[in-house]
């Protein structure tokens, strides 16, 4: 998203990806080439934890302000195994 895109306030709206390749092409570290600095490279790395870490706490406050709705869902769903979507939409009202 940071890299490929040029998502981020911090980095700027700036691609540091030429080219798109297979995500499951099996490239060695050695044969990719950068056109960024190690300090830009460093920067990049620090965004995306950044952004990561924030999307952790966002979840994990999430779930737990929702924690009492979650566990009702769980309890119904070892019993029942199905919710059906109006059950679910007036559970979570």
């Amino acid at each position: 998203m940071v890299k490929e895109y040029g998502m981020s306030d911090l980095i700027g709206h700036i691609t540091y990806e030429k080219e798109r390749k297979p995500m499951f092409l099996d490239i060695s570290p050695d044969s990719r080439s950068k056109d960024y600095s190690e300090e830009t490279a460093r920067e990049i790395d620090n965004e995306i934890k950044r952004i990561i870490e924030g999307a952790y706490r966002t979840v994990k406050e999430t779930l737990g302000t929702n924690r009492d709705l979650l566990e009702r869902v769980a309890k119904i769903l070892l019993e029942k195994e199905v919710i059906e979507g109006e059950e679910l939409q007036r559970m979570v009202g």
